[in-house]
């Protein structure tokens, strides 16, 4: 299987779209396609197939390269906040949001106060909605990010702003440093998690022990806008999830997105 995965990954590295992926992740992804297919070549194209899935779906790689010249355009003085707006418009999952943004945000601090330090895992381009999370400036901020691509730009645009923290190029799979912050967010990220790995919400729970409170929200309308009962089903699913982590759970009201805030009860 060595050889097979190593043509597996050799083929991802040396393709334009997936090869910016964090390392872990394509040996993950080339590991499950060799398990499922004998010749190299279909494993090859289930391992797209399955990488495209979680992750080319919701971003046009083509917008990635517009994000040097947003970051461009920023040293220049451009106007942030309608920078920021134009940016998040890239991306399905943060485009979702955008009308409501303050409004999400708030309803988070409301409940969870005001933190010292925020993990983002799987941030994809939520650095960009800082200016709207009315967070202040020394708050620190840590995104983990699979695309080396975003994660350099995700750190270029917090020295921009003069944002305290980093982007860290990572699998979140995989080990990770929990760093120091007191909040993580997984903002619509555990349903794509489950579709690469059977398991990965709760091994990414467990690998956030060390944070107190996690924000995790997921999506009520599939990309085709439809709701087919998914407020339902993920709140089953986070109903479990608090319980095997032994964390309190609490459901924020909110239409366009479901927010559950899980949290070790204060002792």
């Amino acid at each position: 299987m060595t050889d097979a995965r190593e043509r597996v990954l050799a083929g991802l590295r040396g393709s334009p779209k997936y090869r910016d992926i964090a390392p872990a992740a394509l040996k993950r992804t080339a590991t499950w396609a060799v398990e499922r297919h004998s010749k190299p070549n279909d494993a090859l194209k289930a391992a797209k197939r399955k990488l495209h899935q979680v992750f080319g779906a919701y971003l046009d790689p083509k917008s990635l390269k517009t994000l040097d010249r947003h970051m461009d355009n920023l040293d220049a003085g451009a106007d942030l906040d309608e920078t920021c707006r134009t940016i998040l418009r890239l991306h399905r999952s943060s485009e979702e949001r955008l009308d409501v943004l303050e409004a999400f945000y708030q309803a988070i601090w409301d409940e969870v106060g005001e933190p010292s330090a925020v993990m983002d895992v799987a941030a994809g381009f939520n650095a960009f909605a800082l200016p709207f999370a009315g967070l202040p400036t020394d708050t620190r901020y840590t995104a983990l990010e699979i695309d080396r691509r975003l994660a350099n730009t995700t750190s270029r645009f917090l020295a921009i702003i003069g944002r305290s923290g980093t982007s860290l190029w990572c699998d979140v799979l995989s080990d990770f440093e929990t760093d120091t912050a007191d909040v993580a967010f997984v903002l619509k990220t555990l349903p794509c998690l489950e579709q690469q790995e059977d398991g990965a919400a709760k091994a990414l729970l467990e690998r956030l022990t060390a944070v107190h409170t996690l924000v995790v929200t997921y999506p009520v309308r599939s990309l085709g806008g439809r709701e087919k009962g998914m407020r339902e089903k993920y709140l089953a699913d986070v109903e479990r999830l608090a319980r095997d982590s032994c964390r309190t759970l609490t459901i924020i009201p909110f239409d366009d997105e479901l927010i559950a805030i899980l949290k070790y009860a204060e002792t």
